[in-house]
């Protein structure tokens, strides 16, 4: 039996993720000091004014809506949960990861044990193509259903698991509608590099919510809190790795090299003003 895109796509990610996390290059981008669970999210400029941090997002994908007390909470492509972690102890409630790397949840169950949230946070190996029933309070993903495949779809699977006044929230990189020839080129690639054979726009992300019976209720741009560097800077920087990468891709051994190389372009993209790291929150109106 022939698998459908979406499954293909899933287990292109999977294989993604189980090179990177055998790789010190991505223990490095997570920050890892002996701690069993840092988020690999991009650290943002606090507009409160406290230090960059990978929490931040936390606190920004959140503000404006309103939950209930202990929410029932599904983080769509969870990593190693540090997104729950953060959030469960203060916010209560029954929170679900989902991650395609079995490491990744042994790891992240782990930390989950050691901090005494067993029975409150529990991650699956699990698509968010086909997510547990729920009802849900809040579903987000953060930097996670850029690898989607179909978004409609995953949109939709996702939303039909909200309960009635619940959320849906996306975080990630939405590239502009209409780019350059040049820009686009450089997105092409990053995309590539990074496995994410759609990326939408914001308008395509709002086009799948309504699709799905969901209405934006909030959204924010944060790009004015990134920390990146343009193609001046960073333009020699990615023709060296992407020189140093030639062999390792010949070999079947890229990963690392591609994935930092699209980290590179990614920065330059949203220095440039041609995707934008965004909060779209949607929510289930009752009818």
């Amino acid at each position: 039996m022939s698998l459908s895109a979406s499954d293909r796509q899933a287990r292109r990610v999977a294989r993604y993720y189980r090179w990177l996390d055998g790789l010190s290059w991505f223990h490095e981008r997570r920050g890892e000091a002996g701690h069993g669970a840092i988020p690999v999210h991009r650290a943002l400029a606090d507009p409160e004014g406290g230090e960059p941090s990978p929490l931040v997002i936390h606190r920004l994908m959140l503000e404006g809506l309103e939950l209930p007390a202990a929410p029932r909470v599904l983080d769509a492509g969870c990593g190693y949960g540090a997104t729950m972690l953060d959030l469960a102890p203060r916010l209560g409630g029954d929170w679900t990861g989902l991650t395609l790397s079995p490491v990744q949840a042994a790891r992240g169950m782990a930390e989950v044990a050691a901090r005494g949230l067993a029975g409150r946070v529990r991650i699956e190996v699990r698509s968010y193509d086909a997510p547990p029933a729920g009802p849900h309070d809040l579903v987000y993903g953060i930097e996670s259903l850029i690898h989607s495949a179909d978004p409609a779809r995953t949109v939709a699977a996702l939303s039909a698991t909200l309960a009635p006044g619940g959320h849906l929230v996306v975080v990630d990189d939405m590239p502009e509608e209409r780019l350059p020839l040049e820009a686009a080129d450089r997105l092409a690639r990053f995309r590539r590099f990074w496995r994410c054979p759609v990326a939408p726009t914001r308008e395509g992300w709002i086009a799948a919510a309504r699709a799905a019976g969901l209405d934006l209720v909030a959204e924010r741009d944060l790009n004015p809190l990134l920390q990146v560097r343009g193609m001046a800077e960073l333009g020699p920087v990615i023709a060296d790795l992407e020189r140093r990468a030639r062999l390792p891709r010949l070999l079947g051994l890229g990963v690392r090299r591609e994935a930092e190389i699209g980290g590179r372009i990614l920065e330059t993209l949203q220095m440039d003003g041609h995707v934008h790291y965004r909060v779209l929150a949607f929510c289930r109106h009752e009818r």
